[in-house]
């Protein structure tokens, strides 16, 4: 599952298309084909189209489209490998504020959520402003008011939001527009904001390409999906596979107190 979620399965499925272009007949053309539903698993849409397109192209035999086939499969894999690489280490905070859904607000049994975790961890103010059931819309409209006017640049805003999003299909359009909204609003007085990437159902290919589409717009720092992925996928770290324990806390405050010890380690 983790291969899935946090979209590796992608990576593997344009292992077994390329290496179905120089394997024996009688096995590439099933490892070949296998590679499209693998891929649609766990990449984009923009990626697993180009697979088979390559697909496409490589299944026609013909040999002057064999490097046309073999190309595609490598753009689908250079586009795809920047949002599954570690963000650069971020500057420590003065303070962080937390916009998020039950994921983050807690109450399920823990002694600490993860924002009061990391806050003893980095050891500066974090406000943890996540709302139990938030999404995107009551983010907008319950959240970002209580964002106060930042005091400096380095307040950072960390945005987990948008699962609930995905789990009740809301329509892409006004996802997009809602998120637009959040990240500009968050953004406001050139506070710098981080979001997780969300580990995406299968076929929920539009939120993640919003998510992608929006971070650039907003320069907003994206924390990769198998970040989240292997927090929720480790035993022992949910109830039920999406609420937290205090285990599973610990374990995503770690991961991000993490990138401020290394952006301090390297401050004068």
């Amino acid at each position: 599952m983790y291969l899935v979620y946090s979209g590796l399965m992608f990576f593997l499925a344009t292992a077994l298309l390329l290496a179905a272009m120089v394997a024996p007949r009688r096995v590439a053309g099933v490892m070949a084909l296998l590679a499209i539903p693998l891929a649609a698993l766990g990449g984009t849409l923009s990626g697993t189209l180009l697979l088979a397109f390559a697909y496409a192209l490589w299944v026609s035999r013909r040999r002057t489209l064999i490097f046309p086939a073999v190309m595609l499969a490598l753009i689908a894999v250079a586009l795809e490998v920047p949002y599954h690489l570690a963000p650069r280490a971020l500057p420590t905070p003065s303070r962080v504020y937390v916009i998020g859904d039950s994921l983050a607000s807690g109450g399920f049994g823990e002694k600490a959520a993860w924002p009061e975790v990391l806050e003893k961890k980095i050891r500066v103010p974090v406000i943890n402003l996540a709302m139990a059931s938030g999404d995107t819309a009551t983010a907008l409209q319950r959240q970002i008011p209580e964002l106060p006017a930042p005091l400096d640049e380095r307040e950072l805003v960390l945005i987990e939001i948008g699962g609930n999003d995905m789990l009740d299909g809301v329509d892409r359009a006004v996802f997009s527009r809602q998120l637009d909204q959040l990240l500009q609003h968050a953004g406001r007085g050139g506070r710098r904001v981080v979001m997780f990437e969300l580990p995406l159902l299968p076929g929920r290919w539009s939120y993640g390409a919003t998510q992608r589409r929006l971070a650039g717009r907003h320069r907003c720092t994206l924390i990769p999906k198998r970040i989240l992925a292997r927090v929720l996928l480790t035993p022992g770290n949910t109830l039920d596979g999406i609420h937290l324990t205090q285990q599973g806390h610990d374990a995503l405050a770690s991961e991000l107190a993490g990138r401020f010890r290394a952006a301090g380690s390297n401050r004068s």
